[in-house]
């Protein structure tokens, strides 16, 4: 499983602490990857926020910026990364579903509830076939989960994602993104284009067929890419 990105918003030292023991427990009993970044106000991490999370822990009450407020400032920017609340008190749970928030803890935090409410983050991560590229373009910076992306066309260094989202053009290298996405059921069908394999809707004339669109194979590719749709039927 590739590095799940993790933001912590508290101002409270002592809980920051404990939550960073807490993920390297974790993180060692489950054989994970983590990358854990802390904020100490809500402030901090809306300004300039970038979707470069997958979960976020919320303190709920902050000098600055409370965690409700900063929760509906990320939600413009990312409707997809897991929000968790921290507080001292339970009512909060409610305003929760204002922003999507997946859930809430209540502290002091025990480790054993930690670990059922991020293993709990963690499978929605999964269910959601989660694991996301950023594309980053002249209009700002997509999160953009590998389910939806439907093939990545390369000319020069010029990377032209097609989506279900729609087109988004990014600077980049399609060796890099092959390495990256070959694990999420990737295959480069020539040297400029990489396709999503889930997405092939039929192989005919040469090309194979995503969404209505006809993608050359190269010949030196074909074996191996048959073999590979072959495996997902």
């Amino acid at each position: 499983m590739p590095v799940i990105r993790i933001a912590l918003v508290e101002d409270d030292i002592s809980h920051v602490q404990k939550i960073k023991e807490y993920l390297d427990r974790f993180r060692t009993e489950r054989g994970l990857a983590f990358s854990v970044r802390v904020f100490n106000d809500g402030e901090d991490i809306t300004e300039n926020y970038a979707p470069d999370y997958d979960i976020i822990f919320l303190d709920i009450q902050m000098r600055f910026m409370d965690g409700m407020s900063a929760a509906r400032l990320i939600r413009k920017n990312d409707p997809s990364v897991t929000l968790i609340f921290l507080t001292s008190m339970s009512g909060y749970a409610i305003q929760g579903y204002e922003v999507d928030a997946l859930d809430y803890i209540v502290k002091p935090v025990s480790y054993e509830l930690f670990a059922r409410k991020l293993e709990r983050a963690i499978d929605r991560l999964r269910s959601d076939s989660w694991y996301s590229v950023l594309i980053s373009s002249r209009e700002g910076t997509v999160k953009m989960p590998v389910s939806r992306i439907l093939y990545i066309e390369a000319s020069s260094h010029q990377m032209t994602y097609h989506t279900k989202n729609g087109s988004f053009a990014a600077r980049g290298r399609l060796d890099d993104l092959e390495k990256e996405l070959a694990p999420y059921g990737f295959f480069r069908i020539n040297r400029g284009t990489l396709v999503s394999l889930t997405h092939v809707s039929a192989v005919r004339d040469g090309c194979c067929v995503i969404e209505n669109e006809m993608l050359p194979i190269s010949q030196k590719k074909k074996s191996a890419f048959m073999e590979e749709l072959t495996k997902l039927l």
